[in-house]
């Protein structure tokens, strides 16, 4: 049996069987249906949809609101954008080959979501088989080239990526990096000579798919100092057209307008240096123990903010028991340190967003090399103690990407599919309808994220539902208590007790630290304005909000819903006076159902 599995990894078939592997496991995704912004990704080709801001055309559905004070203005006065949404805010992601695919998808078969799904397992399955190939010229057809072939293609940290239709342009950036380092490594290590412009040409696809096409420059790179063995002046002129590749793009983002300004979500390495610098010592221990071990980097979304210092010694400790296993075996191998600095550096520009596991698919390329390479290599050269330090840390390595890797694969798949179809889903159903008299406006005292509600719209625009004139979404809330009480007939007031903007969605429309709300401040909003009255123990976020509006609470012109476990419910406007408590649940238990 050992001898058929070797063969099967070592054979040519290798690379197609670990990419047919992949469509298997991934198949519960084809039921996932829209989930998230895949709603408002349909919602751009309705014949009636208009945003200021928005996409300038069918290659740009990924501009969220342009850098336009006037549009800006126009989504937060009518509720399209919280009101907490902060002054100079943008978002605006340069994916014209992901967006070009998106409107085919929705313009010819839109509702044929189980189609979109195949298609990114495709992409998925066609990236695993290019990965396979770029093992195998870099290891040979050896057990490990076949065996990191493998752990790429049924690492369980992909889940979601592939889960997400809107997701897919991680993917496809993935694809196009791993055709580039194939065609580069043939280019320098064959002479052919096809590879000096396909190379460059696959970069650009990867970054013009999305900005994780960035990776493959960290491969690139990585590939010079330690594979390519011709002198330094030729290796640095082998680079120079990837570099103008990267130069093509970056212009092109910056012409664009393209980038995020004014939450803490993203951050702008080159107008935030300070704060990315901090960030990544933050957030690259999390995503690097996410793709060797433990624990999955979307912890970092459930992890309490204000420990997050704690779960970064948990994930350094991770690494260095992991690492120092790693590094005892492998320290002469420059494929080895190929792959690990490819991984590292690969990742210095995702930790300019929220780490999470569907941030890791080029990390991947990396980790599995270097974890395959680390459980085929000998460990007869080290001393005894050295040898079972190694062979633990070994074990752990099967258990996470061979064991469990491919047991949890499918299962996340569709839990993660399942879950986030549902909640939308749920929201969605639950929300009170505009149907009757025009002119309504909808309320919602609290949602368990800031973007749901809107996502909620995108649904409602897209099966042609009439729409309140005006929407306000007062709060988020996901912990603590909520305190909802009424100061006279037009002011309601909302007090959480862990304060506002905790989810972290909310965090995508505001910057706390830059721009706080202090007590006193008025935000006005259409005809409502939201009045700070008091602030947490620690002065950083609002705990009790006043929002004034103009016309009496008891209007039957305003429609009223507030989060309550699993979905929406109206919600019943408390007389003069009257103050009441709500229920408060997780955002996992919101979710989850």
């Amino acid at each position: 049996m050992l001898a058929r599995v070797k063969g099967w990894l070592t054979g040519r078939r290798a690379p197609l069987l670990v990419a047919l592997l992949a469509i298997v496991l991934l198949l519960p995704t084809l039921g996932a249906g829209a989930i998230m912004d895949d709603h408002a990704h349909r919602m751009a080709y309705h014949s009636t949809f208009t945003r200021p801001g928005g996409p300038r055309g069918d290659w740009d559905l990924f501009r969220f609101l342009d850098d336009d004070p006037a549009a800006l203005r126009y989504l937060r006065d009518n509720g399209l954008w919280p009101w907490w949404t902060v002054d100079g805010s943008k978002l605006a992601f340069l994916r014209p080959l992901a967006s070009l695919w998106h409107a085919l998808d929705y313009r010819v078969w839109p509702n044929a979501h189980w189609f979109m799904h195949a298609e990114s397992v495709l992409v998925f399955a066609a990236t695993a088989f290019f990965a396979a190939h770029l093992y195998r010229r870099l290891l040979g057809a050896t057990v490990a080239a076949g065996l990191a072939a493998l752990i790429f293609a049924v690492d369980d940290a992909h889940s979601m990526v592939i889960t997400w239709i809107a997701n897919r342009h991680a993917i496809l950036s993935t694809l196009f990096g791993v055709i580039a380092l194939v065609a580069h490594d043939r280019a320098r290590r064959d002479g052919w000579k096809p590879g000096v412009f396909l190379a460059p040409l696959a970069l650009l696809g990867a970054m013009f798919s999305g900005e994780s096409g960035i990776g493959a420059l960290a491969y690139l790179f990585a590939y010079a100092i330690f594979l390519d063995r011709a002198p330094l002046r030729a290796r640095v002129a082998a680079l120079l057209p990837h570099a103008g590749a990267a130069l093509v793009w970056f212009v092109a983002y910056k012409l664009g307008g393209y980038g995020a300004a004014g939450g803490a979500f993203y951050i702008d390495p080159l107008r935030q240096t300070g704060e990315f610098i901090r960030a990544v010592g933050a957030r690259l221990p999390v995503l690097l123990a996410g793709q060797m071990a433990a624990p999955p980097a979307d912890v970092w979304m459930l992890w309490p903010p204000n420990e997050t210092r704690s779960l970064v010694s948990i994930c350094l400790l991770v690494l260095l028991v992991v690492g120092g296993g790693i590094f005892a075996v492998l320290r002469r191998d420059r494929n080895a340190a190929f792959f690990a600095l490819g991984m590292v550096l690969s990742l210095l520009p995702t930790c300019a967003v929220w780490p999470g596991d569907r941030l890791l698919l080029f990390a991947g390329i990396g980790g599995s090399g270097l974890v395959a390479s680390m459980l085929t290599a000998s460990r007869e050269h080290l001393g005894r103690a050295a040898r079972v330090y190694a062979g633990a840390v070994a074990a752990v390595l099967v258990l996470f990407h061979l064991v469990l890797a491919p047991l949890l694969l499918p299962l996340r798949a569709w839990s993660t599919g399942s879950m986030l179809h549902g909640f939308t889903e749920r929201a969605i159903a639950s929300m009170p309808r505009m149907d009757g008299a025009e002119g309504r406006t909808l309320v919602v005292v609290s949602a368990p994220d800031s973007v749901l509600v809107n996502t909620v719209m995108a649904a409602w625009i897209n099966e042609n539902a009439p729409l309140p004139s005006e929407l306000r979404v007062l709060s988020t809330s996901v912990g603590g208590t909520l305190k909802v009480g009424r100061v006279d007939d037009r002011t309601l007031s909302v007090t959480l007790s862990d304060g506002f903007f905790r989810d972290p969605t909310a965090t995508v429309f505001r910057d706390t630290e830059k721009a706080p709300l202090r007590v006193g401040d008025r935000v006005p909003v259409g005809a409502m304005a939201a009045e700070i009255v008091s602030v947490t123990e620690d002065g950083k976020l609002p705990s009790r909000i006043d929002f004034h509006f103009d016309r009496s609470l008891d209007d039957p012109s305003m429609v009223w819903a507030v989060w309550e476990k699993t979905r929406f419910v109206p919600f019943v406007v408390p007389k003069v006076g009257e103050t009441n408590e709500l229920l408060v649940v997780s955002y996992q238990t919101a979710i989850g159902g």
